[in-house]
């Protein structure tokens, strides 16, 4: 579990056990639900009520977001990794020929995801500080910020001044995913690396809200561990953020294993209905947080999602290094399961009556906080 969390895995199962329908209808018409409720719309009794909860996070979701989806490309800049995580296809053990971007390469990749009409970038890169050096990462943001109002990374853990660096260059936004919060697990999921250390994971998500980002974005890897019991460490780290780090504000992903090359059995499978319910209790709890799919799911479930939940959905992604623009073969992080392109995904979010948003931040805005900081 989190290390912050109040409550032990064996008192959230006895909390499940108690649980039935009529918990269940009271969180569904709470106004504002309590971690209690919470607990209640994940657990397996809340499972009959998938529909009712859509109604619920939909109109949750209109309060805070109107009709609005926005739409962010991912850039894979290096698929170089110092660490050996079991079910990653990037892992440091796995032969297959490495990829870091250039400066040009990069410039060349992002103008493909801009003449999409795309303006929110995700920067993402394995975690090797060589493969994608910060020097370099400062260098190629402050270009980068001329064309998209709004950087994003999901790089290697960073200290503060790193994190700072990369701030003051235009990034605002940082997600790091702990994969998995059981630290028993986690160790034998991640047998060699700097990933290796469970807390110092956990504790560069601090350094990057000390650092000044103002989205922070966490999630579980879906699949390693019990399912519902991720969702509850994951909420936990969500209130602590929140409770120290006000001025930020709560993103959450909810990345299932998808194939990769080496093969991988996932312990834990979650199915859709399972990964629904999970965003449906958050957008219901975390009524103004921002909530992201990505093209790991098939389209119809992302579209659902939109119209529910989720606040930010990828369109057209490319998970390998080079992937819009310079070359298609090498070995992507993850399966891609959502090919329709960015014109294909806004028409059919748009026939759903939902408005696309390709700005998720206003650059000028952007640059003066920056500059305040």
């Amino acid at each position: 579990m989190f290390p912050e969390c109040k409550i032990s895995e064996e008192e959230v199962q006895t909390f499940w056990r108690r649980t039935n329908r009529s918990k269940v209808i009271s969180a569904l018409h709470c106004p504002k639900p309590s971690f209690s409720d919470f607990l209640s719309l994940i657990s397996p009794a809340a499972a009959e009520f998938i529909p009712e909860m859509r109604e619920r996070a939909a109109t949750v979701k209109r309060m805070h977001f109107g009709k609005t989806v926005r739409i962010y490309s991912p850039l894979y800049v290096s698929n170089y990794c110092i660490n050996d995580c079991v079910y990653c296809g990037f892992r440091r053990s796995n032969p297959f020929q490495r990829r870091s971007l250039t400066f040009d390469e990069i410039i060349r990749e992002t103008d493909v995801i801009r003449d999409y009409g795309i303006e929110s970038l995700l920067l993402v890169s394995g975690e090797d500080p060589k493969g994608a050096p910060v020097e370099f990462l400062e260098k190629v943001v402050r270009e980068l910020k001329k064309k998209f109002a709004y950087i994003s990374i999901e790089i290697y853990p960073m200290g503060e001044s790193d994190y700072r660096k990369l701030f003051n260059a235009g990034v605002h936004g940082l997600t790091i995913y702990q994969e998995t919060y059981n630290r028993d697990l986690y160790a034998k999921l991640h047998p060699s690396g700097p990933k290796r250390n469970y807390q110092r994971r956990l504790d560069a998500m601090n350094a990057g809200a000390r650092a000044g980002f103002y989205n922070l974005g966490l999630g579980a890897l879906l699949g390693l561990y019990d399912w519902r019991l991720e969702t509850v460490s994951l909420a936990a780290h969500g209130l602590w953020l929140k409770k120290h780090f006000w001025k930020s504000r709560l993103q959450f992903s909810f990345p299932r294993i998808t194939p990769i090359e080496g093969g991988f059995h996932v312990p834990c499978p979650v199915d859709e209905t399972e990964l629904e319910q999970m965003m449906l209790a958050f957008r219901i709890f975390f009524q103004e947080a921002d909530l992201y799919i990505s093209t790991r799911e098939s389209a119809e479930f992302r579209y659902r999602a939109a119209l529910n939940c989720a606040s930010h959905i990828s369109a057209a992604s490319k998970v390998t290094p080079g992937g819009y623009a310079c070359n298609k073969d090498d070995l992507g992080q993850f399966t891609v399961n959502d090919q329709n392109s960015v014109a294909g995904v806004k028409e059919t979010l748009e026939n759903a009556g939902l408005e696309v948003i390709f700005k998720d931040w206003d650059a000028c805005f952007g640059a003066s906080l920056a500059k305040g900081a």
